[in-house]
């Protein structure tokens, strides 16, 4: 019989317990590689499976992200669509999991930091104070199932913040806002975005970038079934990031207009 996804992830050592695990995915993948040997990937397996590996002291994120607020669109807490995959909809629909409350990068959470999670009230999208900060301090992993490690990595955001790049700035957004007890009123909050004069455009999921830490080792790699998986340490990413931004002009990650 052949091994599930997560008695592979489980031999390849990747996973140790206590650890806090940002989750992204393209179940797609996965589901088509189940298909194909007569078999139905389960969701919601999949998930206790990430949670066996990480045990009750361990800390998942899946993203949960809506950009509907940008357009003025109310934001409603338990309405507002996921637009980040299937995995995170199946993990947000579970009673054990829990969506924190920021309109446009939320995350489904559980474990041993759900309620500091949960506690999150940062009107920033990515910088100090924010999941994004967080996720650095408490020593979080990446794991990208069925596309690149950097593909998603919305993480990389929060370093061109802290930075403070020459191809994005803060921008506000305001809308009504319906909150977990159903409260509503009009609420603002800041994304750093993208200066469309200067049209930065990541250099296909930062491949370059993505491409330098695998020869370092800095991300682990392997495949299950034909499907991708990438393992990578925030620490790594944000420093790996950082250093591409300051000595390198950030060329390993975007291409854009440096006039």
């Amino acid at each position: 019989m052949k091994l599930s996804y997560i008695e592979w992830l489980a031999a390849e050592k990747w996973i140790g317990r206590g650890v806090c695990i940002y989750v992204i995915t393209d179940v797609l993948e996965l589901a088509k590689a189940y298909r194909a040997r007569g078999e139905r990937l389960g969701l919601d397996d999949l998930i206790e499976g990430l949670q066996g590996l990480v045990g009750q002291e361990g800390t998942l994120l899946f993203p949960t992200f809506n950009w509907d607020f940008c357009k003025g669109i109310a934001f409603d807490y338990h309405k507002t669509p996921v637009r980040t995959g299937a995995l995170s909809k199946a993990a947000l629909r579970r009673e054990d999991f829990a969506r924190t409350s920021h309109p446009l990068y939320s995350f489904a959470v559980w474990g041993a930091g759900k309620e500091a999670l949960l506690a999150d009230r940062s009107v920033d999208s990515f910088g100090p104070g924010t999941i994004f900060e967080k996720m650095y301090r408490w020593d979080a992993r990446i794991l990208a199932i069925g596309l690149p490690a950097l593909k998603g990595a919305s993480y990389i955001h929060h370093v061109e913040q802290t930075v403070g790049v020459p191809y994005r700035y803060n921008k506000e957004f305001t809308a009504q806002y319906r909150d977990a007890d159903g409260q509503c009123g009009t609420r603002t909050y800041r994304m750093y975005v993208r200066d469309l004069d200067r049209d930065p455009r990541h250099i296909d999921g930062f491949r370059p970038l993505e491409e330098k830490m695998r020869r370092e080792g800095l991300i682990l790699w392997g495949s299950y079934e034909g499907v991708p998986s990438g393992f990578v340490r925030i620490a790594d990413l944000d420093a790996e990031a950082r250093k591409d931004i300051l000595e390198n002009d950030s060329r390993n990650m975007y291409d854009y207009h440096r006039g």
